[in-house]
């Protein structure tokens, strides 16, 4: 199973003057497409930062994807700093000039022509079928922070990310952690294909404890789930779904 993690940058995000959508819906997202989520960073708007983040994330993940940073205004750093990242430097794509002067005509400036410098070694995804293509710099993609622009890119590259659907079962109990803690502890152990969870709630009398099972493997899941429940007495299992 491949993994992913979730670079936010935004100084804006970091003081609450925007919400950050992006992250929530990659994380949805993510997981349909059977990729397993590991991180989620948010940082500021500071190079170092960037350069630092990205570089640890792509060694210790298959996929990054950042979001934010990315346009013609002074605070847009997320591409210089995912050339330093690499050890590379900035170059301006001819593919990219070819687009903003077609877009901005008359308009276009100095700034704007910012837009078309990437990181050397860059890899432009959906030329010529995006509005404006996806900057892959390795294993990172580099994603604008509006969230409408950010979905319309991740939806053109969800097909090259899909893999095998995660399979998750839930078991609901009516008993506390204390009494389960040790079943789910050893059917973990002997069961290290999947992931098991305990999600206690105490604001509802239909159930105590959910437990979730999960992995790529359906035959896995159902290992573990029966392995779970034959260890629990009958009457503390609410349901199984």
């Amino acid at each position: 199973m491949s993994t992913a993690a979730i670079v936010v940058i935004g100084n804006e995000v970091l003081s609450g003057k925007v919400d950050d959508e992006n992250a929530r819906y990659l994380i949805r997202e993510l997981r349909a497409l059977g990729v397993r989520l590991e991180r989620i960073s948010v940082i500021r708007d500071d190079l170092a930062a960037i350069e630092r983040e990205v570089r640890e994330a792509s060694a210790a993940h298959t996929h990054v994807f950042t979001s934010g940073g990315v346009g013609a205004t002074h605070d847009d750093m997320t591409m210089l700093g995912v050339a330093r990242a690499f050890g590379v430097a900035l170059e301006r794509h001819p593919e990219l000039v070819r687009l903003l002067e077609a877009h901005y005509r008359d308009r276009r400036t100095d700034t704007v022509m910012r837009m078309a410098d990437v990181p050397a070694g860059t890899e432009l995804l959906g030329l010529g079928e995006l509005l404006f293509p996806i900057v892959k710099v390795r294993n990172v993609h580099v994603f604008p922070g509006v969230p409408s622009y950010l979905r319309m890119k991740f939806e053109y590259l969800k097909p090259r990310l899909r893999e095998k659907a995660i399979v998750l079962r839930q078991i609901f109990v009516n008993v506390g952690e204390s009494l389960i803690a040790d079943a789910m502890a050893e059917v973990q152990a002997a069961h290290p294909d999947v992931e098991i969870g305990s999600y206690p709630r105490f604001d509802t009398k239909e159930y105590r404890v959910k437990i979730t099972v999960e992995s790529g493997d359906e035959s896995a899941v159902d290992r573990a789930v029966a392995a779970l429940a034959g260890r629990f007495e009958p009457a503390w299992i609410v349901r199984v779904e």
